[in-house]
């Protein structure tokens, strides 16, 4: 609760700070309230090696847009699809929505493709009345899902060093098989740089080459939060450290185990919605569900079992244990 109080008013704290913002950034932060009030909504990737500053970048986007923004409210310090659900439906319109990387979940494997496609619902389905603009911290844009890359991120922000920033936007040419042009520009670099590496190169040649790909916008440098303020922030994180231990993050995961059990009680589900509807013969399930007679009897046999080890009897099993009874029956 400390902190919570301490965070408040964070712009009006750190009001000379935010006037010696780099003016690209700022006509950038701009624009994106402009649209957001003309009820577009925006989702910006921020990548960048670890320590080079994007989480902070995120921040200063975000006391731009949003006047509100505060490190307790708009920050998503544990990134699970629910968590960032809750962040979503609780901000209010034209808000900012910061997805941090603070939790240990970047590492799992296909974590981040679940929390997309939970954006994806949101922002398909909850969009009008929200009209967000969010920033996903990711270290390598290439980790982001390919659709949820191409079709919903507006702007790419990579940090190739720690206060530098360079801005891409997406090509909106609707037969551009990828709209960020990674393959152009990466060939481009290697015919003019061939083997030469990374660390032999300077950052004014680096932000040259980058100005003559095809999705290149603007740079900007970035100014680091005061570390009093940025302090704050720290805590928060420390803090969802802490409560990620007892929420793991492994239950954001559905393994392969998880999908065959949500399936099977999909089907089963879908079988007892057919009962009510009256339809009820294996034949007429088979059509409706797309399977042969076999199968739906497996799994009438299957709910039967379920059932049985559970101690119930419900009236859906017992219809289904006499149907199958008869159909049986009137094949002798």
């Amino acid at each position: 609760m400390e902190v919570t109080i301490q965070t408040r008013k964070l712009r009006e704290r750190l009001k000379s700070f935010l006037e010696g913002i780099d003016e690209n950034l700022k006509l950038f932060c701009k624009l994106v309230r402009k649209d957001l009030r003309d009820e577009y909504d925006y989702v910006i990737a921020i990548t960048g090696y670890p320590s080079s500053g994007k989480s902070q970048l995120a921040s200063i986007i975000g006391l731009l847009v949003d006047f509100e923004y505060e490190f307790d409210v708009n920050i998503c310090f544990i990134p699970t699809s629910k968590e960032i659900e809750n962040s979503y439906m609780k901000l209010p319109m034209y808000s900012f929505l910061h997805v941090d990387e603070a939790s240990r979940g970047l590492h799992k494997q296909k974590w981040y493709e679940k929390v997309q496609q939970k954006l994806n619902e949101l922002y398909d389905v909850e969009r009008e009345g929200h009209f967000l603009c969010t920033a996903l911290i990711m270290p390598r844009f290439q980790n982001f899902a390919e659709n949820f890359r191409n079709f919903r991120i507006k702007y790419w922000i990579n940090l190739p060093q720690r206060g530098l920033a360079i801005v891409y936007k997406r090509d909106e040419d609707k037969d551009a098989k990828d709209p960020w042009h990674m393959d152009e520009s990466y060939k481009m670099k290697f015919k003019k740089w061939g083997r030469k590496k990374m660390y032999e190169r300077d950052m004014p040649a680096i932000v040259r080459m980058e100005q003559q790909t095809l999705n290149y916008w603007f740079y900007f440098n970035v100014q680091e939060i005061p570390k009093d303020i940025w302090a704050e922030y720290q805590i928060l994180k420390v803090d969802s450290r802490k409560i990620s231990k007892v929420f793991d993050i492994n239950t954001d995961i559905e393994n392969y185990q998880d999908r065959l059990n949500r399936e099977k009680l999909d089907r089963w589900k879908r079988i007892k919605d057919l009962e009510q509807q009256g339809i009820k013969t294996a034949i007429e399930q088979s059509v409706y569900l797309k399977c042969s007679e076999a199968t739906i009897r497996r799994i009438w046999r299957e709910m039967r079992v379920m059932e049985k080890i559970k101690g119930n009897s419900s009236p859906e099993v017992s219809q289904i244990k006499s149907k199958e009874r008869i159909m049986e029956e009137s094949k002798l």
